[in-house]
């Protein structure tokens, strides 16, 4: 009996056979998983008996015992491997082996081995404080799925906002994002957006917005538009953006993207999208979300911009 019970507390006590050693240099081990490392910067490492730490790439001696990762460098070639690094450099062992230099590193990704881990699913709930053509108290709810692939990822996200207010009826915002890149090699990207919105509080019965991308050529049409007692609209825009996301003591996500209307000259539609999240416990966040919409030339009796903020709890599983 005495011999089963050490045998039984071995088992117990080896470590996952899926861990690695990362060892830093102030001499800290940290065993875990790779999560993923983003802009070169920040490795997120999944470890048992801490949750999710943020190790900085810099701070980083040697690693060994990864599992298959994606690796993407800067000059956007992909490998798919296991990663030793060393003295001599990152080893990335796949169908060959590859050694660069770690600065030549950009990103790592999980590699989702069935369907079901490829999956991501979140939901939001919050009280919003918004100022349109109206100060109100808001109520917000909305989720989204993801799907992300060796080769290409895909997501669709929703919210509606409900707008309770003392003065007039209550209004509704609502919004739907649809989302799909596909990943050739050196950095290149076919990617094709859908978006549609619907607000009542600006009379906006519902606008449609969908796009394509590859490299540096942007394809763009936005059809329809069309706002209460307007005569529905349909025209060509053009697309010019950029977004910002910052991974550290909170997630940052930024973007900004503006429409010059290809048709009517002097018309300009702009809109913003931020959000916060800090990190509560597991997969819980607390998240602030700011929105803009900017037209230059707006339906009567409506204001050129529309701007709301929310504070709510995100859940992420």
């Amino acid at each position: 009996m005495k011999y089963l019970l050490a045998i039984t507390l071995l088992f117990w006590l080896a470590p996952d056979a899926n861990c690695a050693e990362f060892h830093l240099q102030d001499g800290t081990v940290v065993i875990g998983t790779i999560v993923s490392l983003i802009d070169g910067e920040d490795l997120v490492v999944d470890t048992e008996f801490m949750d999710e730490v943020t190790i900085e790439w810099d701070a980083i001696v040697s690693m060994r015992g990864t599992q298959t990762v994606e690796v993407e460098l800067f000059n956007g070639r992909r490998i798919l491997g296991i990663i030793a690094f060393d003295e001599t450099g990152v080893s990335i062992a796949g169908d060959d082996t590859l050694t660069v230099n770690p600065a030549d590193v950009f990103e790592i990704s999980e590699v989702n081995e069935t369907f079901w881990e490829a999956i991501q699913v979140n939901t939001d709930l919050g009280m919003n404080l918004v100022r349109g053509n109206n100060r109100v108290t808001q109520v917000s709810f909305g989720g989204g799925v993801g799907y992300d692939g060796t080769d290409f990822e895909t997501s669709i996200n929703a919210t509606t906002i409900i707008n309770e207010q003392t003065s007039s009826e209550d209004t509704r915002r609502v919004t739907l994002n649809a989302n799909y890149a596909y990943k050739f090699g050196s950095g290149w990207q076919a990617i094709g957006f859908y978006q549609f919105e619907s607000d009542e509080q600006q009379s906006l019965d519902g606008r449609s917005l969908y796009g394509g991308a590859i490299a540096r050529r942007i394809l763009n049409k936005r059809r329809p538009e069309s706002f209460a007692d307007t005569p529905r609209n349909e025209t060509l825009e053009g697309i010019v953006g950029v977004r910002y996301r910052m991974r550290w003591a909170a997630d940052a996500d930024l973007t900004f993207a503006a429409f010059p209307n290809l048709e009517e000259s002097d018309r300009l539609r702009t809109q913003f999208d931020g959000s916060l999240s800090f990190d509560l416990f597991s997969d819980l966040d607390f998240k602030i979300t700011v929105y803009n919409r900017y037209d230059s030339q707006p339906p009567p009796g409506n204001e050129k911009n529309d701007t709301g903020v929310t504070l709510g709890l995100s859940w992420e599983y």
